[in-house]
């Protein structure tokens, strides 16, 4: 296992993978996001363009605002049961860990194991599991890192790529907004506007193509929101889903909303999950770091945006989180 940090030293590394390769799976992470699927994609646009078979393949449904990207409509989505295209190399991308790629790995943890991987991702929690890594959590978006592995490797990038890239980049920056976005961030959304990317339509869909469902959701997570001192929280659960008809990617809105709550360090939103289990979504500013927080129950994430799943109801995950992230503050 070789780990990098630098796009210029991996790049050779990486490209040598791909040149052995006869066919490539693409994965990513479960319920993805912009960058997770920008990613994917522009993965797939590359390897496309070497000449290369890929495969990408989403562990759950795209976000509505993703599903009108460039080569969008090849992604397939993992079904139960599904067995794992033959491939002779994975390339994992945006992901800190195996098994966050969801069903994928955990009906075929033999198969994915015993095959060279390849992983570019940004999380500071990633402990490097593959054959190559190119790990970067300065990076503000694992797009922003693949931009500079592309540029690295000397691929071309044409518009239909630039967008993809630039998804990544404006939805994992909340267009620039978070503390992780820097100079650099700015400087490649500039070089890939320059490229052809479509601002204009990912704005258009990220911002402003919110449904009706999904508003009646973040009125009814806002509503019961609750405070203690420095940290809020709130729960959505299955009969909120079901009573608005809204999506799952609806909670990254509720996430959104109560970030913008003025006093709060932190905060966390239960979601509840058809198995019974919870999932939380963590949030904070500097220098909280609540990715150690989201270790603690097996998940990972960034220092100020973290996540993981508990194997109990939202009731009792609160009993148990709450606590600790008011620890955490304090």
């Amino acid at each position: 296992m070789t780990t990098y940090t630098d796009p210029m030293l991996a790049a050779s590394a990486l490209a040598a993978q791909i040149e052995r390769a006869k066919r490539i799976l693409i994965l990513t992470h479960i319920n993805p996001d912009g960058d997770a699927i920008g990613s994917l994609l522009s993965v797939w646009h590359v390897l496309r363009a070497l000449g290369k078979d890929s495969i990408p393949l989403a562990s759950s449904p795209l976000p509505g605002y993703a599903v009108w990207l460039p080569g969008a409509e090849h992604i397939q989505v993992y079904r139960a049961g599904m067995a794992l295209p033959e491939v002779d190399l994975v390339m994992m991308v945006d992901t800190a860990t195996l098994a966050r790629v969801g069903r994928i790995y955990d009906e075929h943890t033999h198969e994915l194991t015993s095959l060279p991987i390849a992983i570019v991702d940004h999380h500071v929690t990633n402990e490097g599991a593959g054959a190559v890594n190119l790990i970067v959590p300065e990076a503000a978006s694992t797009c922003e890192l693949l931009f500079e592995l592309f540029q690295a490797m000397g691929i071309g990038i044409d518009n239909e790529l630039a967008t993809c890239l630039l998804m990544g980049i404006t939805t994992d920056t909340q267009s620039f907004q978070t503390s992780a976005t820097t100079a650099t961030s700015l400087r490649v959304a500039a070089e890939l506007l320059d490229l052809g990317a479509d601002q204009l339509r990912i704005v258009r869909e990220v911002y402003y193509a919110l449904p009706a469902s999904s508003a009646g959701l973040i009125g009814q997570a806002i509503a019961d929101m609750r405070r203690d001192g420095p940290i809020a929280w709130t729960r959505v659960t299955l009969s909120m889903m079901r009573a608005t008809g809204a999506e799952d990617e609806a909670v990254d809105e509720v996430v959104r909303m109560l970030q913008r709550v003025a006093g709060v360090k932190a905060l966390v939103v239960f979601k509840e999950r058809q198995d019974g289990t919870t999932k939380i979504s963590l949030r904070s500013i500097q220098p909280i770091n609540v990715a150690l927080l989201a270790k603690y129950w097996g998940g990972g994430g960034h220092a100020q945006a973290a996540g993981a799943t508990l194997n109990m109801s939202p009731e009792l995950a609160e009993h148990e989180v709450l606590p600790k992230l008011l620890d955490l503050v304090r």
